[in-house]
């Protein structure tokens, strides 16, 4: 199943994508493209393009900031108006925590921008969420 890569305002996006790319094969995932925004507004745009051909997005990065641009701000405001199926944190004992939010048939996993943190969210709390849904599919 294809899946997509938003990173937003993200550090150390190659090691990240390389660590994602790794972990998400093994969960029966293929990255069909990663895109970069810098901020809410191109987000927003990123994640529409995103969904339109794959029911799976990541977002990496925004979870340290703690202003308007934080990805749990912009997140919030996007949704507020929009029934979710499944918000859940995905608790991370390592760093910033991550999100997995569900609408129907598509998923939205926020990660930290950090290799070894996503590494331990998708190996860890996001693994079985994630592996069921790819053979649901």
């Amino acid at each position: 199943m294809n899946c997509r890569i938003v990173f937003y305002s993200a550090k150390k996006t190659s090691y990240c994508e390389k660590a994602l790319r790794k972990s998400l094969s093994g969960l029966g995932l293929n990255v069909k493209t990663a895109a970069y925004a810098v901020n809410g507004e191109g987000l927003g745009e990123q994640l529409v393009e995103a969904f339109s051909d794959c029911d799976i997005v990541f977002t990496v990065g925004g979870l340290s900031f703690d202003d308007r641009r934080s990805i749990k701000t912009v997140m919030s405001n996007a949704v507020r108006d929009n029934e979710t199926d499944i918000c859940r944190k995905l608790k991370n004992n390592g760093g910033e925590d991550g999100y997995i939010l569900r609408a129907g048939n598509q998923i939205l996993v926020i990660l930290p921008d950090d290799p070894e943190q996503l590494d331990e969210i998708l190996h860890g709390c996001a693994a079985d969420y994630l592996s069921a849904y790819v053979k649901s599919a």
